[in-house]
């Protein structure tokens, strides 16, 4: 009862406070008003304190007076002890050793720093405003960022906060990354240091819908944003951040930012995103991980930046169009007549052109090289990606300003050759497969040298399971079933390189995994070994199909062995013996004057020119006769025989052993000669035992055309290859050019 009538008391005493104050007065809001008033700009304050080096120490002795807005902190954990200013002409960053910076200066807070007596200097190149403890206090002599940190006390005594936060006061500036790539000149560096920064429609590489932003075993990780033109920059994300654990987004999206700056050896960019929220938007497709369809590309009929999209070749435009009015004017098979374009298509067998993009493949390029269909017969109806600008071509939709690199497609078809030397890192149709750890092959570079490698030094999250595997090989359709490639290791640890043929490029679903013996070099006593050939790897046992070879790496948990580093280049497949190619390319520098030119193994061109494949029309280089058909990479050498009565040219080759069942050859008019006739003999013992003569008797200036022919012989011959002159003049005439010629035993 007692405390029931405790209870009504108390209820109408609460009643009778309410009926006399019927709303409680609210405490008066504290508004912070700075004392000092800025009296010079943080760009102007930069400048004046800035020294080329990457690491110093400068003492403010002036009355200097500078402020800012608040526009990143530590709320999410991925910037670290760190806050950053800006007042619109630059920024300014600001250690300090203490956590949870953003509970108290907090996005859009406006502080004034009066500086006179404090520090300011740089860490790793980075400036920043800073207490030298270290520096001043004992004298080390070096300069870092942990000697820069003030103490939240020297904070406290530097800051004056002025007014309440005002986040529109905050702004990002919109900036490519070519705007401060490779540029460390001190204008850049002030300019663009700790500025909050916005890239547009960019994509994180690593984004394959599993990866996430960090990993668990590393302080920070690095991933890398690519912008539309391709530039690349360092994204830098800490296992600590809220979101570390986050796959990457897939897509393009625009990012917000600190652009920050790190020199210790090379100077270097990189990225801190502040939240999650800084990576805005649900993805925009057009990266090589999210394409466009065919049929999105069509609906959009304009894609103004460098995007990816995916289909099935289905077709080439036939050699009578130059615009694409009905489907009679594609050729919906193969072998195609022409070598220049492909049609690609949602379904491989899909027959309408208006459904259908038309891609053009750049003359003397790798892409035509792989993906025609007048001479390759795995590539009608396979899968393939194409990166270019969505624009109309040939009264089409079309793929326009792919240069052909190995970068821009990815055609998933099984290679009857291959030749890598990874002159542009991991190819985009090999597998870098990270299955544990978080190292994966890398491009590399010593000596002008390029190749791959892969370590598990400064890696994390042990053991290290890491796989570079090839495109599917078609070792039944492959002219030769040999496989090559060359390895280096270094003295460090005992991890051995393994070797397999899969019948899938993962070796996690593999249900056919073999492990090859190749020659591999023994570990180094110091340093790094030689490069060692695996000598020739016979495949021919598994000609029933198509199968992928995989490089593995496996390092337990062991730092001994971590260490260990391979090294890889010069991979090939299907090559044959190169004793069974004319070496044209050791005939000299091609030089457009008619002469005699000689190869290391006995060809002989007289009456002839020498030009060679390269990136435009300029005489001796010429873009049709493009690259080595066994390389991929390097530009062929075409000796050109003149058809000039009385001097004709003419190409003979050494004494070949070993026989031949075909011979076949590229020619061409390097100029605009129309009528092309040749004979090619084959003798033995100076008589003719097989000749065929070839005509073009309306030839298109730079088109590529292809002499093939079976024979039988066998033992030794010489091959010979002569002008006709079939305009029967005595000037230059009827010129001819002929490359990559090969003869099969």
């Amino acid at each position: 009862m007692k405390r029931f009538n405790y209870y009504l008391g108390l209820m109408f005493m609460l009643v009778f406070m309410t009926a006399c104050h019927e709303e409680f007065d609210q405490p008066p809001v504290y508004i912070p008003i700075a004392d000092a008033v800025p009296n010079m700009t943080i760009a102007e304050f930069k400048a004046k304190h800035w020294q080329e080096s990457a690491n110093y120490v400068d003492t403010v002795t002036e009355d200097e007076v500078i402020h800012g807005w608040v526009t990143a902190n530590d709320v999410s954990n991925n910037i670290f002890k760190t806050i950053y200013i800006s007042d619109g002409t630059s920024s300014l960053s600001i250690s300090v050793n203490q956590n949870e910076l953003y509970k108290k200066y907090r996005i859009g807070q406006e502080i004034v720093l009066p500086m006179k007596g404090h520090y300011v200097g740089k860490a790793t190149g980075q400036m920043y405003v800073a207490a030298p403890y270290n520096y001043v206090n004992y004298n080390t002599g070096a300069v870092t960022l942990e000697c820069l940190n003030m103490s939240s006390d020297e904070l406290e005594s530097l800051v004056q906060f002025n007014k309440l936060p005002d986040p529109s006061k905050v702004d990002t500036i919109d900036v490519k990354i070519s705007d401060f790539q490779d540029k460390f000149d001190a204008e850049t560096l002030l300019k663009y240091q700790g500025m909050l920064v916005r890239f547009r429609d960019v994509e994180i590489t690593e984004a394959d819908g599993a990866t996430t932003y960090a990993d668990p075993g590393s302080s920070a990780i690095n991933r890398t944003i690519k912008d539309v033109d391709g530039k690349e920059l360092i994204m830098r994300n800490s296992r600590s951040a809220d979101f570390a654990t986050e796959a990457l987004p897939l897509g393009r999206h625009d990012i917000v930012g600190i652009l920050g700056f790190y020199q210790t050896g090379s100077p270097m960019w990189q990225f801190y995103v502040r939240t999650i929220e800084d990576v805005i938007g649900e993805g925009k497709k057009g990266t090589k991980t999210l394409p466009y369809s065919v049929s999105e590309a069509i609906e959009a009929g304009n894609i103004s930046m460098k995007s990816w999209i995916e289909g099935y070749i289905v077709g080439a435009v036939g050699p009578a169009a130059t615009t694409v009015t009905s489907n009679s004017d594609i050729e919906w098979q193969m072998p195609s007549t022409l070598d220049n374009t492909i049609v690609i298509a949602d379904s491989p067998d899909c027959k309408d052109f208006s459904k259908c993009i038309v891609v053009p493949l750049p003359q003397g390029s790798i892409f035509r090289t792989e993906a025609n269909l007048r001479d390759n017969t795995n590539t009608y109806q396979a899968p393939i990606k194409v990166m270019g600008i969505v624009a109309p071509y040939m009264g089409m939709t079309g793929i326009v300003e792919n240069t052909g690199t190995r970068e821009e497609y990815v055609l998933d078809v099984a290679f009857v050759k291959l030749s890598e030397d990874f002159a542009s890192g991991v190819p985009g149709n090999w597998t870098n497969l990270k299955v544990s750890g978080s190292k994966v092959w890398e491009k590399a570079t010593f000596n002008s040298e390029v190749y791959v490698n892969v370590t598990g030094y400064r890696g994390s999250n042990p053991p290290y399971d890491i796989w570079l595997i090839t495109p599917k090989l078609d070792i039944k359709n492959a002219p030769s079933k040999v496989f090559n490639f060359d390895s280096q290791v270094n003295n460090y640890g005992n991890i051995v390189l393994q070797v397999y043929l899969m019948n899938t490029n993962d070796p996690r679903t593999a249900t056919v995994k073999v492990k090859l013996n190749p020659v591999l070099p023994k570990r180094p006593s110091s340093n790094y070994s030689g490069w060692v050939n695996s000598g020739d790897i016979d495949l021919s046992e598994w000609a029933d199909g198509e199968y992928y070879i995989g490089f593995n790496y496996y390092a337990p948990n062991d730092p001994d062995n971590q260490y260990t580093t391979w090294c890889l280049d010069n991979v090939t497949f299907g090559m044959g013996n190169p004793d069974n190619r004319a070496d044209f390319e050791t005939m000299g520098t091609p030089k457009g004057q008619i002469g005699t030119y000689t190869s290391d193994k006995g060809w002989v061109a007289s009456n002839s020119y020498l030009f060679a494949g390269g990136a435009s029309n300029n005489n001796p280089y010429f873009q049709f006769i493009g690259l080595i058909s066994e390389d991929g990479n390097k530009y062929a050498t075409a000796p050109t025989i003149n058809g000039k009565v009385g001097a004709a040219g003419t190409i003979t080759s050494p004494v070949i052993s070993g026989g031949m069942k075909k011979l076949t050859f590229s020619y061409g008019a390097p100029f605009s000669d129309k009528l092309l006739s040749f004979r090619v003999d084959v003798k033995q013992n100076g008589n003719v035992v097989q000749s065929w003569t070839e005509s073009q008797d309306n030839a298109v200036r730079y088109q590529v055309y292809t002499f093939s022919r079976t024979c039988n012989v066998s033992g030794d011959f010489t091959i010979e290859i002569t002008n006709l002159c079939p305009s029967n003049t005595s000037t230059n005439k009827d010129r001819v050019s002929i490359w990559n010629l090969i003869w099969d035993k």
